[in-house]
């Protein structure tokens, strides 16, 4: 399943929008097809009653949806929600309800030159690629202040809508869903440690399926293996084989959603060498099976 490109507006001014969903649903009758957008979006759902029963799908990342479940995704960063309502003694379900909030780039570059002080927006952004939750903490204020937003006018949403950003850019707790970032387009810092970084991703993206160590890092970069173990530890706050091993599961996943290839060729594209070391790695990356997992997908 290839995700499509939703086009969340049209108009060439576009800031920010705000938009409330609710659906009155009948039991086993809900599906949101997996896309992705230019725009960073915000969500926010609200099932007080947990009629929902299902999970979120972000990247190669799977997370169950609850009440006030909070999640931000990053502008290229596939998603998609899937799951039933009700129960067996009931058909119809009060209504559900959804509050979203996108963002576009320009305008949030904009907002950081205007608000300095707001630094901490740009590891903010950065992180939306991989697609974030937020501590409960952070969810409960948010939550409020998005539920109360609709009936201002919009004036008195724009100050809203800053806060909510500087609230979630302030919580050290959120957790990166994906274990790959998603991107529209590559980031443009242009320095010496993100050209590294940019270089050792490109190479693990074109040689994933074949045999690499962090040697040929090393050469790629011409540093030596502590300052390469350094990097990717500071970057992606995991070790270099750890790095490795969740993209190649994520790229795994992305296997398992999209083609009918037999897991046995799955594992071997994504340079696992041999079928129950992928399924081992797999299941402790992602608490199931490749078999459960395409099922659960589809």
């Amino acid at each position: 399943m290839k995700p499509f490109k939703e086009n969340v507006v049209t108009e060439s001014n576009f800031d920010w929008l705000y938009r409330e969903y609710e659906c009155r649903v009948r039991k086993d009758e809900f599906a949101c097809s997996w896309h992705y957008h230019a725009e960073y979006e915000l969500v926010l759902y609200l099932d007080p009653k947990h009629a929902f029963k299902g999970n979120y799908y972000a990247g190669d990342a799977i997370g169950p949806i609850t009440h006030n479940s909070l999640l931000l995704y990053g502008p290229g960063l596939p998603h998609m929600l899937a799951g039933s309502f009700g129960s067996d003694d009931s058909e119809i379900i009060e209504d559900h309800q959804t509050v979203i909030l996108w963002f576009s780039h320009q305008w949030l570059v904009r907002l950081q030159d205007l608000i300095p002080e707001a630094r901490q927006l740009k590891r903010l952004l950065e992180n939306s690629a991989y697609g974030l939750s937020f501590s409960p903490e952070t969810v409960a204020k948010v939550a409020a202040t998005m539920q109360h937003m609709g009936p201002m006018s919009r004036q008195y949403q724009a100050a809203k809508v800053i806060e909510i950003l500087v609230t979630l850019s302030d919580d050290h707790k959120a957790q990166k869903l994906a274990s790959s970032p998603y991107y529209i387009k590559p980031p443009s810092e242009d320095t010496e440690h993100n050209q590294r970084i940019e270089r050792a991703s490109r190479y693990i993206e074109k040689h994933y399926g074949e045999p690499i160590k962090i040697v040929d890092v090393c050469k790629l970069l011409h540093i030596s293996e502590s300052s390469a173990y350094r990097l990717f530890e500071k970057h992606y706050g995991v070790s270099f084989s750890d790095h490795l091993k969740q993209y190649r599961v994520g790229k795994a996943c992305e296997l398992l959603a999209s083609t009918q290839y037999p897991i046995a060729l799955v594992a071997e594209k994504t340079g696992f060498n041999n079928l129950s070391n992928f399924n081992r790695q797999f299941k402790g990356l992602k608490d199931m099976t490749p078999t459960q997992f395409r099922r659960r997908f589809n």
